[in-house]
């Protein structure tokens, strides 16, 4: 059973001061923005830096450890020390000066597809240790398509019945067409992607899976900026979706097809959230990418 996000801010103090003591650490004012984590810049023994993250302990992050110990750096930070004692407390390389590719708008769109693609390629290079821990996207995406269909019924949300129903079949159906199965980053999204010293851009906070490396992609297409309010979303999105798939190797109806499939999951999570015009506005998303998608 997992603690209540109340029961663990108030453990954090105490789980801060435990690290602090445990690595020698000199921590620093803590970052802002994070929900689910408590991040602080530190100072080690040897006056380098670092930055210790306290997760709130949940299924997503039981094995960020594991997947940053497994990249051991290449396109992501690297794992420095994990609590013996609690998993959830890391403490990993610091990236400098640590300004997220969302906030490069002076950038080319495509020039930041390309970088996040390029990180994501070597993640998925490493392949899957033997001894994995972590929990495969199949297994993943069949719980939400249920969830998705029992949300459907109950909640009654005025979605295309149909569009609904295709996005429930590719959550089931895509694991088992992929072609080859790696350690996907699972949150890769622009605000996981930091400029940095050692490269000049390093992925963070991964939600680790193995299966479909196309998964991963969704995220990108849609946040890097928000192409579905442009004049013409559907050119604009199968512009975006071809470089993805010309910078990984990807099939382009793939990434479309996990797109169709991660939105219409995302629309029906957010009525149940009692969110009705983000669940509208996902679908409505889902409706273009799914033209892409055949």
């Amino acid at each position: 059973m997992w603690p209540t996000e109340q029961g663990w801010r108030a453990s954090v103090p105490c789980r801060l001061a435990r690290a602090a003591e445990r690595w020698d650490l000199r921590p620093g004012e803590p970052y802002t923005g994070g929900s689910v984590s408590h991040v602080v810049p530190v100072l080690l023994p040897d006056g380098g830096d670092a930055v210790l993250k306290l997760s709130l302990p949940h299924r997503e992050a039981e094995h960020e450890a594991a997947a940053l110990a497994w990249w051991d750096g290449a396109g992501a930070v690297r794992l420095l020390a994990v609590d013996p004692d609690d998993p959830f407390v890391l403490l990993v390389e610091r990236c400098d000066p640590g300004t997220r590719l969302a906030e490069r708008d002076d950038l080319p769109t495509d020039d930041r597809l390309r970088t996040a693609g390029v990180l994501l390629t070597r993640l998925w290079a490493a392949g899957v240790p033997e001894d994995a821990p972590f929990a495969s996207i199949a297994e993943v995406t069949t719980g939400w398509a249920a969830l998705a269909e029992d949300r459907m019924r109950e909640l009654a949300p005025p979605f295309d019945p149909g569009l609904v129903r295709r996005g429930t079949d590719l959550l089931r159906d895509l694991p088992s067409t992929a072609s080859r199965s790696v350690v996907v980053h699972g949150d890769a999204n622009p605000g996981n992607v930091l400029a940095a010293g050692r490269e000049p851009w390093l992925v963070i906070d991964p939600k680790p899976m193995t299966g479909d490396p196309a998964y991963d992609l969704c995220p990108l297409l849609v946040q890097v900026d928000d192409p579905f309010r442009c004049a013409e979303p559907l050119r604009v999105v199968r512009e975006r979706v071809a470089v993805l798939a010309d910078v990984t190797g990807e099939p382009a109806d793939r990434i479309a097809a996990w797109c169709t499939a991660r939105l219409v999951e995302s629309a029906l999570w957010s009525v149940s959230r009692g969110a009705l015009d983000d669940g509208l506005d996902a679908m409505a998303r889902a409706a273009v990418v799914d033209r892409l998608a055949g």
